[in-house]
């Protein structure tokens, strides 16, 4: 990893003035709809007072196209495709210069992106098909099934659209609570997982994600089950109510109320 930093910086004296160092980027607290938090940091080497500069320039900067422009890196972008991902509450927040060698003229930078990654949403509130980072199917009662969808992730591909990490690229998911991982392609770093298992974290670098799977469950408690049954009934006399309907609806509840005490009323006249 040295060497090829020391191969890197020489390189960019040539042709470049900011080499990546390391990219790291984390999904995590994924919801009941498959969207998630995603959180990135990515590390640079900056060459020479020119470059020193344009980063400081940046500093007060959260367009992402700025840092990618300014940067001339590729790898300087979301790890997600907007086309597939909706992105919201997006911050991105360069970090002051570090470890700067006045001699060599060479510092060290990081930018850190925080979003979170949503499924697009059709006219039914519902999740579209192919988009967000992950397909939520409840197959059965209390448990859904999480299935990654590879095109929502943004990294350097192969011809045939495989998912490439060098040495200092690194992705990792971290999991629910009380998932099973059922499927997952290929094995992550360092690990070597008999399906079906219970796992916190899965990390993958210095690989090919070649035909990227990764499939688990969650299975809710009985507790959660009933306190959504009721919030969800809540959540639908609210709509009802509040909603564009909410005057004609509770005009009929009065209607209905009103009714009911006055054949209760006539009915006690007639037992006198």
């Amino acid at each position: 990893m040295r060497l090829a930093l020391i191969l890197l910086l020489l390189l960019a004296v040539i042709h470049a003035e900011f080499v990546i160092e390391q990219v790291d980027v984390t999904i995590s607290d994924i919801k009941d709809d498959g969207s998630a938090k995603v959180h990135e940091s990515i590390k640079l080497v900056i060459l020479g007072n020119y470059s020193n500069s344009i980063y400081d320039s940046g500093v007060q900067s959260n367009e992402i196209s700025f840092w990618s422009t300014g940067t001339g890196l590729k790898d300087v972008r979301f790890h997600v495709n907007p086309s597939v991902v909706d992105i919201r509450d997006l911050r991105v927040r360069p970090q002051p210069r570090t470890k700067c060698n006045p001699i060599q003229g060479i510092c060290h930078g990081e930018l850190i992106i925080d979003y979170l990654a949503y499924p697009s949403y059709n006219s039914s509130h519902l999740p579209t098909a192919e988009t967000g980072l992950f397909t939520v199917e409840k197959y059965k009662p209390r448990t859904r099934r999480y299935t990654i969808n590879p095109a929502a992730l943004s990294f350097t591909t192969t011809p045939e659209g495989n998912i490439v990490l060098g040495d200092n690229i690194y992705l990792t998911i971290k999991l629910p609570p009380e998932s099973v991982t059922l499927d997952v392609n290929p094995q992550p770093t360092g690990s070597n997982l008999e399906l079906p298992s219970k796992v916190d974290t899965l990390s993958w670098t210095d690989i090919v994600l070649v035909k990227f799977s990764l499939i688990f469950d969650v299975e809710d408690s009985i507790d959660k089950e009933v306190s959504d049954f009721f919030a969800n009934i809540i959540r639908s006399v609210n709509e009802a109510v509040f909603g564009p309907q909410g005057p004609a609806v509770v005009g009929l509840v009065i209607i209905i109320i009103g009714s009911f005490a006055y054949i209760v009323m006539a009915k006690r006249r007639g037992d006198e």
